[in-house]
């Protein structure tokens, strides 16, 4: 069986290590020079950043990704670190909180700085333990839980103490995202407190792990694919850089709504299919800060204030030369920058920059900060080749992951999805989707 996939990111990668261990010999069709997509790393003046991943929970050993990287290998070519305090800090306005490892301390933290609602924190945790175990297996996701997070915690009335339980929607949605999926925010919130870490070399150590891991997988990069083609027994070839490549299957990890667009002939079933999706709501974007502080940042640092656009992070990554290599987020508007001229674009992002390094250096009293680059919604688009560049693609709200979530094999024949778009966001998502794709491709000799 001859098997393209299309986009060469992270769940790209996966999917041709993951076919491989199936006895295929995929190939990997990547739009730019490189692999690697969000995920990778890159260096300025020497300094090591990473684009889309800082860090992961479910890392604890006999926690899912935990077990599923070893179960390909991953784990030993890649070091997972420890924090070397809590996690997460918060600022909620002027009160700090922090997120200790381990749900148990978190759960007997949150009874202790908030008695009068020890009943409800015991009640919405439970709720979280019932829901928090991520499983690959396809029937996992038949049983549809279309509770949304605003559902589960509706007895909670101190509004600080909601704030905080919010705060894990930033890792899968948005900021403060009451309409989110409480079955993965179950999953998220669980899996982070309990196994919360870091991996030396960031995204593209990752990354470089897959690539290092694959034998008999055909990598094209600067091989954009722009067309695929189907007869009445289903998807059949695709066009490359005006070639036509034959394939008995392909996957895209690239958004749905995107490679929707790759046909250009649908049927009347496929059509209705493309509508839907492209009536999915997407998650927001962000602008990153890439920067050097002369500070010792231990903690991620999150800062919130009355309204959801307040928000602004600190995340620490590693060490250099005495100084501590962060990327500062915030949310930001794709539609600002879609529509700019070359020396536009240029000023309103330093234009934006400045205005949020400025919040930050108040929030923080961080005055020694040096700015080695940045990236606005338009490059996280140009590196996902998603829509609008959404930071998690579809968003996992409550009513689109019960109602209209979107499974790796597609209305079109042959023609299968993997990526964060699909199931579920983020590192555990890709993995998941990936493995729950794998069901669909049996084992050959």
């Amino acid at each position: 069986m001859n098997i393209a996939v299309i986009g060469g990111g992270l769940s790209g990668l996966l999917c041709a290590l993951m076919l491989e261990k199936r006895g295929y010999c995929p190939t990997i069709y990547e739009r730019l020079h490189k692999l690697g997509g969000v995920l990778d790393s890159f260096k300025r003046k020497k300094v090591l950043f990473d684009i889309g991943f800082h860090y992961s929970g479910a890392l604890e050993k006999d926690q899912y990704l935990y077990n599923s990287m070893d179960s390909l290998g991953l784990l030993d070519r890649l070091k997972l670190e420890d924090y070397e305090e809590n996690f997460d800090t918060l600022f909620l306005n002027d009160k700090r909180y922090i997120i200790p490892d381990g749900s148990q301390n978190f759960k007997k933290k949150l009874q202790s700085d908030f008695p009068h609602e020890a009943k409800n924190i015991e009640t919405f945790f439970e709720a979280c333990y019932e829901s928090c175990i991520i499983s690959s297996q396809p029937e996992s996701f038949v049983k549809v839980d279309s509770r949304s997070i605003g559902e589960v915690m509706k007895d909670i009335e101190d509004e600080r103490l909601r704030k905080i339980f919010l705060h894990f929607t930033i890792f899968y949605s948005t900021v403060f995202f009451e309409n989110g999926s409480f079955d993965f925010y179950a999953k998220i919130f669980i899996n982070m407190l309990d196994g919360t870490k870091k991996i030396k070399g960031g995204g593209g150590a990752i990354i470089n792990a897959l690539k290092d891991s694959l034998k008999s997988t055909t990598i094209k990069t600067k091989s954009e694919v722009t067309e695929i083609l189907q007869d009445e027994n289903g998807v059949n070839a695709l066009i490359c850089n005006g070639k036509k490549n034959s394939y008995d299957a392909i996957i895209s990890s690239v958004h749905p709504k995107v490679t929707m667009m790759m046909f250009n002939e649908l049927n009347k079933k496929q059509t209705r299919y493309t509508k839907h999706i492209d009536e999915l709501e997407e998650s927001p974007s962000f602008i990153s800060i890439f920067c050097l502080i002369d500070e010792k940042i231990n903690s991620n640092l999150y800062y919130y204030g009355d309204k959801s656009e307040d928000f602004i992070s600190i995340l620490p990554s590693r060490e250099h030369e005495g100084k501590t290599v962060c990327t500062i987020l915030t949310g930001s508007y794709y539609k600002d920058y879609k529509n700019l001229s070359k020396e536009e674009y240029k000023i309103k992002k330093e234009k934006e920059c400045a205005f949020h390094l400025k919040r930050i250096k108040e929030l923080s009293g961080f005055k020694n900060i040096e700015v080695l680059d940045s990236s606005t919604p338009m490059t996280k688009q140009f590196y996902s080749n998603g829509v609008e560049g959404s930071i998690y693609g579809v968003l996992c709200s409550a009513k689109q992951k019960s109602l209209s979530v979107l499974m790796p094999r597609t209305r079109v024949k042959n023609l299968y999805f993997a990526g964060e778009n699909i199931i579920a966001p983020g590192l555990i998502g890709a993995f998941l989707g990936v493995e729950i794709l794998m069901h669909y491709f049996k084992e050959i000799k």
